[in-house]
């Protein structure tokens, strides 16, 4: 059974042109899930995340000039006192959008609840899933309801753009996988040390999500296509979908194209029991069968280019661990949720506040996560029920659970309809829904997902209420269609525009600015001069301070003029401060922080104490219990204030809760170092080598040169030349490791020399990182 959407309206009738919305919903769908930047820090999520916020504040403004020329229309006080049961009316018209708005409200409510609102207003960093995300894919659902009228015809154009945003990001994959890509990425995902292909859209998961929601539209355009061309273009299109979201690895993804497809075929069963005899004859036929067999074919290359790469074997690993919980993947996810849960509990009415879940997440972490994700605090609860029930408590999960339930009501009701364009678009549309939600069980949103989540909702609420009611054919539309006078739009441009700049704008030049600094060498001018620039274009951004401080620290450390390096320390106390006024519950802030009250208790006079430091230290221990990285900052703090035994109590008690990772012991060797206790050091460091270092390269070549000084120490020179060697592969620049090298060289030429003898030099001892 197949269904037909409808011909194209003629573009060459000026009474049937695209209304603004209908085109800005469509450049939203076509634009956002492709567009990346390189000039911003994060290079996909954040441009798109801005284009989806610009093309939202473009459809309020619209609205917003059309209520006013409404509002001039009838007359300020009669549409006040109007707003009751106009209200009133359009919940009864459009329930789901009733639900949309109870959900902004509770997301509205979180936001303030928040320990930082501003963040959650905005979104975090890595996230970028605040409240202005959450306004923003609801202004468009509330723009593709309003343009959508129950007609077939303007799915078909939603689901053109999309399938071309998805052909795009679907080509792009394949150059990524067969190794073409002509750009250099960072922060990629891998699997068994092979690069997973990510498109534009950022991340495999989230590819593979996307074209899992794309794919039913597509083949519903396959289906209706009236073209040969067009059944064997949007079948490749499927097809190579496919081929993707196979190699992306991606078991959310696999899970996401299933469900679709359950959904795809248990709606077609249910529309065929209630078509009416006259309309079973409505369907085009079945689609040209070179179109299939060109989509086997292509199918089967694929399959063969599988069985040969190493990502055939790295498919069936993958689905092996579908149902695995020992996979690393999995076992993160469970912690990560069970966390989420807990917070939850002791947050039930309006959770931790919107996109706080990494704010609040050092206080849950379990050291399990720690040895499976090293340092890692997911912004993110890999589990959207979770992340709503953690984030906005039970009001936000009730709302979210009426909007699909309401979704799931408007599904069915669409499915009734008598046009079987109408019928065979909303089973689509529901496939593709059905898809987003199930991948969202082991994932979470993005601007591209939500975005098209929004449309084909709004698109399928429309379907359900069927055609617009006589009344609101005669007053919203001939106002859309005639649209807003000139004085209405440029008043409306007032907000709309001031919006771009709180919401879009500064927020932009921050990320240009924090890319500039990541860039600098780190203690650089240069480096402090962006970070500082980036904190004043978004101040509820702690992380700017935050990295703006550490950036001094090291700065002072290289200063050799002292009233210049009190300066900068000074400054760096204070970003951290600020920081820590804007984002209290950070543990590594007050970590920092204690790191330059360190710096500073070291001046001649001192400006700190051992006091100010610990505190700084407890506070951050306070925040985040089991948090190796800070433990391992504190022994060095205190190491270095001269309190070795208290230096030595903070790294056991990291041993006894990391017993496989390395750096506690590194710390422990150089500790035995300093007190020249030269076998211990070589014993302690000889463990600490050979443990977990999770892609720490300057601490572990630290060790190796601290090792080879024990060697050097012991007289053993072979040893420590090896070790040495060791480290300069991790560290080519340690200069520590390259003089104990050339010391060890010295005294085994000297040894082999006939009249020579070692000489009684002593290894360099660097420090523990």
């Amino acid at each position: 059974m197949s269904y037909s959407p409808p011909r194209m309206r003629p573009k060459s009738s000026p009474g049937t042109r695209l209304p603004i919305e209908e085109i800005v919903l469509i450049g939203l769908l076509a634009l956002v899930p492709v567009v990346f930047s390189r000039l911003t820090q994060e290079c996909f999520e954040i441009p798109q995340g801005f284009l989806l916020t610009t093309g939202a504040l473009a459809l309020f403004w619209r609205a917003l000039s059309l209520e006013l020329a409404a509002i001039a229309l009838t007359g300020p006080w009669r549409h006040v006192r109007s707003i009751p049961g106009r209200a009133a009316a359009w919940a009864r018209r459009d329930p789901l959008g009733a639900g949309v708005v109870l959900f902004l409200g509770s997301s509205i409510a979180s936001t303030i609840a928040s320990p930082n609102p501003a963040l959650s207003l905005h979104g975090a960093p890595d996230s970028t899933a605040g409240l202005v995300a959450a306004f923003s894919t609801a202004t468009v659902y509330f723009a593709s309801r309003a343009v959508s009228r129950g007609q077939a015809q303007t799915l078909v154009l939603f689901a053109r753009a999309a399938g071309f945003a998805g052909i795009v990001t679907s080509l792009y994959a394949l150059v990524q996988l067969l190794g073409w890509d002509p750009l250099v990425w960072g922060r990629t995902a891998t699997f068994e040390g092979d690069v997973r292909v990510f498109g534009t859209l950022g991340h495999p998961n989230m590819l593979g999500a996307y074209l899992a929601m794309t794919a039913p539209l597509m083949l519903w355009l396959a289906l209706g296509s009236r073209s040969a061309a067009g059944r064997i273009g949007w079948g490749l299109c499927v097809t190579i979908a496919g081929i993707v979201i196979a190699a992306t690895l991606s078991r959310g993804a696999w899970i996401g194209l299933f469900a679709g497809a359950l959904t795809w075929a248990a709606l077609t069963l249910y529309a065929s029991g209630i078509r009416s005899a006259p309309d079973r004859g409505s369907g085009r036929g079945s689609p040209v069968p070179a179109a299939l067999w060109i989509s086997l074919l292509v199918a089967g290359l694929a399959a063969f280019f599988f069985a040969r790469a190493p990502m055939g074997a790295h498919l069936a690993d993958r689905v092996r661990q579908i149902a695995s919980t020992r996979a690393p993947t999995t076992r993160s996810r469970i912690l990560i949720w069970h966390a989420g849960l807990q917070m939850a509990r002791d947050h039930p009415v309006l959770g931790v506040g919107v996109d706080a879940f990494g704010i609040a997440y050092p206080r849950y972490r379990d050291p399990r996560y720690w040895e499976i994700e090293f340092g890692g605090t997911p912004n993110k609860a890999h589990n959207e029920a979770i992340q709503i029930l953690a984030a906005q408590g039970i009001v936000g999960g009730a709302a979210a659970l009426a909007v699909i339930a309401l979704v799931a009501l408007a599904a069915a009701r669409a499915v009734k309809r008598k046009e079987a364009a109408v019928r065979g678009g909303a089973i689509a549309v529901s496939a593709s829904l059905a898809a987003f939600a199930a991948q969202d069980l082991t994932s979470f949103t993005v601007a591209a997902l939500g975005s098209l989540a929004a449309a084909m909702a709004g698109w399928l609420s429309s379907a359900a209420a069927g055609d617009p009611t006589p009344a609101a054919r005669r007053d919203p539309g001939k106002r859309r269609r005639e649209g807003a006078p000139a004085w209405a739009m440029a008043l409306a441009l007032v907000p709309a525009a001031f919006l771009f700049g709180q919401l879009v704008y500064f927020p932009l030049l921050a990320q240009l600015r924090e890319k500039r600094a990541m860039k600098a060498p780190l203690g650089s001018p240069y480096r402090a001069w962006a970070l500082t620039q980036a904190s004043g274009y978004a101040p509820w951004d702690a992380r700017y301070e935050n990295l703006l401080g550490n950036s001094l620290l090291v700065q002072s450390g290289s200063e050799p003029d002292p009233e210049r390096k009190r300066d900068l320390l000074r400054r760096a106390a204070a970003a951290l401060r600020s920081a820590i006024a804007t984002e209290p519950e950070n543990p590594y802030m007050h970590s920092n922080l204690g790191r330059v009250a360190t710096a500073q208790a070291a001046l001649r006079p001192p400006e700190a104490t051992e006091a100010d430091a610990r505190r700084a230290f407890d506070e951050a221990m306070r925040r985040d219990p089991v948090n190796a990285q800070v433990l391992d900052q504190e022994s060095m703090a205190l190491l270095a204030l001269g309190n070795v035994p208290e230096a030595r109590r903070v790294a056991e008690r990291s041993v006894a809760i990391y017993p496989e990772l390395a750096q506690p012991l590194a710390l422990f060797g150089y500790m035995a170092l300093l007190e020249r206790r030269w076998g211990d050091a070589r014993d302690t460091l000889e463990l600490a080598v050979r443990r977990e270092w999770f892609g720490e390269k300057d601490a572990r070549a630290a060790s190796w040169s601290n090792l080879s000084a024990a060697y050097l120490a012991l007289g053993k020179n072979e040893e420590a030349l090896r070790a040495a060697e060791e480290g300069l592969t991790f560290s080519p620049q340690n200069s520590d490791a390259r003089t104990n090298r050339d010391l060890a060289r010295q005294r085994l030429d000297a040894a082999a020399a006939p009249r020579g003898a070692a000489g009684e030099r002593k290894g360099t001892v660097g420090s523990s990182r």
